[in-house]
């Protein structure tokens, strides 16, 4: 059975790691089922067979693979059927929309998160989880958190999103692939934290509407933070 080890908060069952959810979109595309392994900030011995500590980290069988892109990769590779990358070619350019996605779009989207996620997780792990994203942002977490200035960084990233989205299904064309995966990730992350920062109705939102609801309809619910 495939494990695939992902950060979650004080319920074991929240999941919310924007990469993580990738790969969770990722096995569902491909049909493949998997055990959920949660893991706290604090658990992070327990990856220590995957020689790096970072999650996701999918173990099948004897394959250890960590990182979402190279999961994806590996899913390709191992299970041809419904492929996520297609071509080299798309696989390269899926490095590049992984790069444009990994500013803007997380940044607007964490200042209206970052307290949500730190009452989220664990008691014990709050002050790890405060001191490393404190150190990182080089202010406090409240000093950081400002939906307002979140949103107007989030309406700038899904300008060119409401855009291609306004005119197919799907950032992959008229079924989702690997590029809709890398994106939504960041979406399900914020929608798991109990936010929805973004319209509904819009191109993005019917989008995101699409891929919970085929998410739902085989996975169940999605464990969402009070």
């Amino acid at each position: 059975m495939r494990e695939l080890y992902e950060l979650c908060g004080g319920d074991p069952e929240l999941v919310f790691s924007p990469y993580c959810w990738r790969v969770r979109l990722a096995l569902l595309h491909k049909g493949l089922s998997f055990d959920s392994q949660p893991i706290r900030f604090s658990d992070k011995a327990k990856l220590a067979f995957s020689g790096q500590p970072l999650v996701p980290v999918l173990r099948d069988g004897e394959a250890v693979v960590s990182d979402s892109l190279a999961i994806f990769r590996y899913l390709d590779q191992r299970y041809p059927a419904k492929p996520l990358l297609g071509d080299a070619l798309s696989s390269a350019r899926l490095e590049l929309i992984d790069q444009l996605t990994r500013h803007i779009l997380p940044t607007g989207l964490l200042k209206g998160l970052v307290l949500q996620i730190h009452a989220a997780i664990d008691p014990a792990d709050r002050d790890y989880f405060r001191e490393s994203r404190e150190h990182k942002l080089g202010v406090s977490l409240e000093q950081f958190a400002d939906p307002v200035a979140g949103q107007a960084l989030l309406q700038q990233a899904l300008r060119p999103l409401d855009a291609v989205l306004a005119t197919q299904a799907y950032l992959d064309g008229a079924e989702p692939a690997a590029s809709d995966y890398l994106v939504a990730g960041f979406f399900f992350w914020a929608w798991s934290l109990g936010e929805q920062p973004w319209p509904g109705e819009s191109p993005v939102g019917l989008w995101f509407q699409r891929l919970l609801g085929q998410y739902e309809a085989q996975l169940g619910p999605v464990k969402r933070a009070a």
